[in-house]
């Protein structure tokens, strides 16, 4: 697995992209993306692009490129050919999510083809069954499509560019606990937004929030994403922070 991550790093540019063009139009495409670890193969990219500063624009475009083509070839498939896929094995193994994708693509439709770009099992079926509810393209498919994979390579991307600069943090004397906190501290910004996110929604039925609006302590979340964010504006004047963000800088205004 090292190798073929170190081949594919130290391709040319040219060639790199192809691939990443590739692997986006595949996660894409109709159907066959529901089998493509999506987060975990774009975060190795990520990390690939974090080894060599001028791959993040062209890869970005390439991701896009790969999105929008396996997308608007899956509405057309789904817009020619929607008798013959509803008969298909897989179309029919996935018959609760493909149910509920379609009541809320019919409800809702500029909103979902936008949203549901952004999660694993709805990515690859939105498109195809756009086409096969004829949503019109240009009026309502395209736009959404267009922001959609445009943010898309950036929100799967960029978390395995920060994990493996963050790794190759040269570790000083001066502070050896710096990644785990500045990680730890991470962790606990995003699921405190999740669990504040969450206690807004008015008829929600996860556990921890029914727990802590019963016992009248939904403040504590509040406060942690305080802390969390107090802790990682300290640690911007740690030396390491210095570090993190000039490489960051090299990859972002190379």
């Amino acid at each position: 697995m090292e190798l073929l991550f170190n081949y594919i790093s130290n391709q040319p540019l040219i060639y790199f992209c192809l691939i990443v063009l590739i692997i986006s139009f595949i996660e894409s495409f109709a159907l066959i993306g529901l089998f493509i670890p999506g987060i975990m193969i774009m975060s190795t990219i990520g990390a690939m692009i974090a080894k060599s500063h001028e791959k993040f624009y062209p890869s970005w475009l390439s991701s896009m490129i790969g999105c929008l083509l396996g997308d608007w070839i899956s509405y057309f498939i789904g817009f020619q050919f929607k008798n013959w896929i509803n008969q298909l094995k897989i179309f029919k193994k996935y018959y609760v999510i493909v149910k509920k994708i379609t009541k809320i693509l019919n409800k809702y439709n500029t909103y979902t083809i936008f949203f549901g770009k952004f999660i694993g099992p709805t990515r690859p079926i939105i498109p195809v069954l756009s086409g096969m509810l004829e949503i019109s393209f240009f009026k309502k498919f395209f736009f959404p499509n267009l922001f959609s994979c445009i943010i898309w390579p950036l929100i799967y991307i960029i978390p395995g560019i920060l994990t493996t600069l963050l790794i190759n943090l040269p570790n000083t004397n001066k502070n050896k606990y710096f990644k785990k906190f500045f990680i730890f501290n991470l962790i606990i910004l995003f699921f405190s937004i999740w669990i504040i996110w969450k206690g807004f929604q008015k008829k929600n039925k996860n556990k921890i929030i029914q727990f802590l609006k019963k016992k009248n302590i939904y403040w504590i979340p509040k406060i942690i994403l305080l802390i969390s964010i107090i802790n990682i504006f300290i640690l911007q004047f740690n030396q390491e922070m210095v570090f993190l963000r000039s490489s960051i800088i090299k990859i972002f205004y190379f």
